[in-house]
């Protein structure tokens, strides 16, 4: 074992020299700077591949390498990913995007679609993620070379059933496992098939894939035997094993540490956080709650960041559309009129009923979406009412996460209110009454109108309002 060690630490300086001596080349190949960004990243050396790529990106636009300059654009795209900075991963990808529109190059419209996919399913557009994945595939089945083809193609397949389970399809779920079974089964693969059998408790078959998950981590990067680590938490969480589950998740959270993946980490946080809570360990509860909850707050505020990027792109192209509609009809119409007025009268007529066809819908859509909304708005509340119920002490961070525009707008105009007055304002929002709030408290009727007053006078609202009313409406 310790000369495992010692083989791994002179294999790792004989590799950051060679990346030194690559970083003052005068001229790159992008399959070096490729290799080199993976092995950094996948070593957990996540500045130092930046840098790589940044001092790459420098020369390319100095020896006017086009390819090599999309390359690293895509590159810095990937690692600001890992880092969830997804607004300047976007802005990378459309440097990328516009240059590649003046080059032909499969491998690079594959890797930048797949890209564009893998920030919008972080950002939750899992219909434009998919769009955009399906791309990807295209181009990548189209690479000559199988290793290259075969990897990307991996890649794609498995960010594809990620958005399929969260969209909950399970037709969909075990059609691109079948696809990444019948190609070099890694890991990840085993992993989300262990999954699919802990969810419907069946524990033999969860520990059988994951064994088979284990013994191929060694050939693969860290972030797969992260993965498997959690899922083998998960599973001895099922069974109640909470002291050994509590180590896998351990395991797992130093990885996805030294690899810098902030979402894995909040996901670690919080189902650390409820272990120690089976285990009766209050402290070490409230302490992985807190890391869990700061750094939700976290990528909360940079996704928001990244949201305008996607949302003008999905509008740009939607208009684009459009133009191109409007201008296919325009020159129909300018023919029609050329040749007569009647058939000009016709098109008219028939643009109008498409045009009121294309409102209907429109208004079928508003409606169908506001009754989800509804449904969504009703589900939130019976949950915030259970956790409200036992005091859970998640109901702010889940309360927050359901009604984010609320908090934002309570916190922003009233920046004096406390915690406890922001969850009392919590309890006024779900219009729950005096009486019952009273009961989830455990204190008198008495003490809540109180506490009512004090806020009134926080919010400085005048007696004849009513302060629940306010709330609602907020």
């Amino acid at each position: 074992m310790l000369l495992s060690y010692f083989l791994k630490k002179i294999s790792y300086s004989i590799f950051l020299l060679f990346a030194t001596l690559f970083s003052a080349q005068s001229s790159y190949n992008f399959d070096e700077l490729d290799y080199l960004t993976d092995s950094l990243r996948m070593g957990g050396n996540i500045n130092e591949s930046i840098a790589l790529n940044k001092n790459a990106i420098q020369k390319f636009e100095k020896q006017k390498n086009t390819i090599g300059l999309i390359s690293a654009y895509i590159n810095m795209s990937d690692l600001l990913w890992y880092i969830h900075k997804h607004k300047e991963s976007l802005e990378y990808l459309e440097k990328a995007e516009n240059k590649l529109k003046t080059v032909k190059n499969i491998e690079l419209h594959a890797k930048l679609y797949g890209e564009y996919g893998r920030n919008y399913s972080s950002l939750g557009f899992l219909e434009q993620s998919n769009s955009n994945l399906n791309i990807s595939i295209y181009f990548a089945k189209q690479i000559p070379d199988k290793k290259k083809r075969e990897k990307l193609l991996y890649f794609y397949y498995t960010w594809k059933l990620e958005n399929f389970e969260e969209d909950h399809l399970p037709d969909s779920i075990t059609v691109i496992q079948k696809k990444l079974l019948e190609m070099d089964p890694q890991p990840l693969t085993y992993v989300h098939i262990a999954e699919k059998h802990l969810k419907n408790k069946q524990l033999h078959s969860t520990e059988h894939y994951l064994n088979k998950a284990m013994l191929l981590t060694g050939d693969y990067n860290l972030y797969q035997k992260s993965m498997t680590l959690l899922t083998f938490g998960k599973l001895h969480s099922q069974k109640k094993n909470y002291d050994r589950a509590l180590e896998y998740y351990l395991q797992s959270l130093a990885i996805s540490k030294q690899l810098s993946r902030i979402k894995d980490i909040k996901n670690a946080y919080k189902i650390i956080s409820i272990t120690y809570k089976q285990l009766n360990n209050i402290e070490k509860k409230n302490e992985y709650l807190e890391k869990y909850s700061n750094l939700s707050d976290s990528i909360e505020k940079d996704e928001r960041k990244a949201l305008d990027i996607p949302v003008k792109k999905i509008i740009k192209k939607e208009n684009q559309k459009e133009q191109k509609e409007r201008t296919k009809y325009y020159i129909i119409i300018t023919i029609i009129v050329a040749a007569a007025g009647i058939a000009l009268f016709l098109l008219i007529k028939a643009y109008q009923k498409k045009q009121k066809l294309k409102d209907e819908i429109i208004d079928e859509k508003l409606s169908e979406t506001q009754e989800l909304k509804q449904r969504l708005n009703t589900t939130g509340f019976d949950e915030l009412s259970k956790l409200a119920m036992t005091n859970d002490p998640f109901f702010l961070t889940r309360f927050k996460e359901i009604y984010p525009e609320f908090y934002e707008t309570l916190t922003e105009k009233h920046p004096q209110l406390s915690a406890n007055d922001i969850k009392f304002s919590a309890f006024l929002k779900l219009n729950l009454s005096t009486k019952t709030i009273a009961q989830y408290k455990n204190i008198s009727i008495r003490t809540i109108e109180s506490r009512k007053y004090r806020l009134r006078k926080k919010l400085n609202l005048p007696s004849d309002v009513d302060l629940n009313k306010w709330m609602m409406e907020l």
